[in-house]
């Protein structure tokens, strides 16, 4: 294969699932004897990508896909001059129509990453959407996604490839944390002592509301439930999750957490992990990464999330946003006897290093990349 010389342009790189897919790939770019550089508003993990060697370009934050498309693939562009660049990948529908045109300009070809199904309500949206079908290749992070795809663009066939997102098994490995890392984690969390923990961690996870009355329907006074994800302020979905915690007389019982780079060790404290959002989620890596943590997990029925649970023998599988069935998930888990959750971690960790290695994902997106930019 040739180096790659990646182009991703993403929203941001303040954490969460599309940042670390985004320096993922940089890194297996950088691996392979490329480079990579990022375009985004910034974030968290920009100094990740820089201590990797990648460069990073700062884009106005604009949350006007029209106005985008028009203004920023001219300063984008300006601001490669001095950057190879053999191949552009998007991450979301509006970064992939800046990245057509920037594409174009370089004479490159252009990738569109679907990490959610197509969702648009308004008509500027579901336009938006559309346009990733001209792309020069498109990668879908989940089955459910690619089904999705091909029912709303099916000439999209020939261009569509679905490559799942891996985790890096070395990094989410349960010897790998240590005691001390997790008294000190369950401290600055105010995790209470003696309490089953329901972690939940996705910002804005659409969903949590029926989590929310689950636990309420759980009515059990040793469950403990995390939502983790808030990074700087309070997002007006959050504000109606505090809201609704505090109406359903939760307050003590369900938190809302911080966005926490060091995901091993909340997974470590967690009795079980839960993925909400039913069809609407296309991807949840925070399942993956707690079951290579030996972690019992539940997800919605329907969506991208629910294709990495194996129901019965990882975890299990709740009815779409149907909190007494979520509930009754929730149950199974934390009743687990010790020998029960022990088979269920061997379980869990041979599904994810089997079918989520970090390094066969990056091999096919490597190979993508050097299909698109001429290689052998």
């Amino acid at each position: 294969m040739s180096p790659p010389h990646l182009l991703q342009i993403v929203p941001s790189l303040d954490g969460g699932s599309l940042a670390r897919a985004t320096i993922d790939a940089a890194q297996a770019a950088l691996a392979a004897g490329g480079s990579a550089t990022v375009a985004s508003a910034g974030g968290m993990l920009v100094p990740q990508l820089l201590r990797l060697h990648g460069k990073h370009l700062e884009l106005p934050n604009d949350r006007n896909p029209l106005w985008a498309r028009y203004s920023l693939p001219t300063r984008l562009f300006a601001s490669l001059r001095d950057v190879e660049v053999s191949v552009v990948q998007a991450r979301t529908p509006a970064t992939s129509w800046i990245a057509q045109s920037v594409a174009r300009r370089l004479k490159v070809k252009s990738i569109a990453t679907l990490h959610h199904p197509f969702v648009g309500n308004t008509r500027v949206e579901r336009f938006v959407e559309r346009r990733q079908a001209q792309a020069d290749a498109m990668v879908a992070v989940s089955d459910h996604i690619a089904r999705d795809a091909l029912a709303r663009l099916p000439a999209v066939a020939d261009k569509l490839e679905t490559i799942k997102p891996g985790i890096n098994l070395d990094r989410f490995d349960p010897a790998g944390v240590r005691a001390e890392r997790l008294i000190r984690l369950a401290a600055e969390l105010r995790v209470p002592d003696h309490c089953h923990v329901v972690i939940c961690a996705a910002r804005d996870e659409p969903g949590r509301l029926t989590l929310i009355q689950a636990i309420k329907q759980l009515g059990r006074d040793d469950v403990f439930c995390l939502l983790l994800g808030q990074t700087a302020g309070m997002t007006a979905f959050e504000k109606e999750l505090e809201r609704q915690i505090v109406q359903a007389d939760l307050l003590g019982r369900v938190q809302i957490g911080p966005y926490v780079e060091d995901m091993p060790a909340p997974y470590m404290l967690a009795d079980v992990v839960v993925a909400t959002g039913g069809t609407r989620r296309g991807f949840s890596r925070a399942l993956i990464e707690a079951q290579a943590m030996g972690r019992p997990v539940i997800a919605e029925e329907g969506g991208g999330a629910a294709e990495a649970v194996r129901p019965g023998i990882t975890g299990w599988l709740a009815a779409l946003a149907d909190a007494g069935s979520l509930a009754k998930a929730l149950e199974t888990a934390i009743s687990l006897s010790v020998e029960r959750r022990a088979e269920l971690a061997r379980a869990a960790q041979e599904h994810a290093r089997r079918h989520y290695s970090l390094a066969r994902s990056n091999e096919r997106l490597l190979a993508l990349y050097d299909r698109l930019s001429g290689g052998d």
